[in-house]
Formats: structure tokens, C-alpha cells, sequence
């Protein structure tokens, strides 16, 4: 499976950088795949772990803020495990003949 979570507190101004910050070192810790993105972040692995990371993710925030904002796009095969994270980037390369910035 993979996740892309974003977890936004409000109330907190226009810089979260420090608030973002403590849920990424949540999920850097958890041993899963991740890449950060401006928007989010998506997650790899087992569905019990992502979910569990993601409730991890969002508690902490709700310890941090009166009000927090999360937001989950999940994308799971039955049959393919493991790399997607890397394995959707290729395809779309594949089909345009080029690398893509990453």
C-alpha cells in the first residue's frame, strides 16, 4: 500500500515548517518508505503499519493544536507489494522517454 497523508494544524499561521517537521520524524522512525513532497507525504508498507502511522501522525499533531486537518489518498494491490513508491514514477518516465525532476 501506499499513503499520501498531509496533517495541517490550524490556528498555527502561515509557517509550519515546525509543526510538519515532528510528524515527519514520526514517520522517519517508523522504518517505512517515505518521500516528502511540498504538499504531503507518501508513505509504503504494510496497510496495519501505514494506518497505524497515519494515527500516530495525526495525534500528534492534535497534541500540538486545538485543531488539526488530515487528509489520506491510499492506493493498494492486491497482488503488487513492495516499490510502488518508485515503480509508478518509472512507468510514467517510461511512457514520456525521459527522466522526470524529482
Amino acid at each position: 500500500m501506499i499513503a499520501e497523508i498531509s496533517v495541517i494544524p490550524i490556528g498555527k499561521g502561515i509557517d509550519l515548517a515546525s509543526y510538519v517537521a515532528k510528524v515527519v520524524k514520526i514517520i522517519d522512525e517508523s522504518g517505512l518508505d517515505y518521500k516528502l513532497n511540498p504538499m504531503g507525504t507518501v508513505v509504503e508498507g504494510d496497510s496495519d503499519r501505514v494506518f497505524d502511522l497515519i494515527k500516530k501522525c495525526h495525534d500528534k499533531m492534535l497534541e500540538l493544536s486545538e485543531r488539526v486537518y488530515t487528509t489520506v489518498k491510499i492506493d493498494e494491490r492486491k497482488v503488487e507489494k513492495g516499490q510502488m513508491l518508485e515503480q509508478k514514477i518509472q512507468a510514467v518516465e517510461k511512457e514520456l522517454g525521459r527522466s522526470l525532476k524529482k
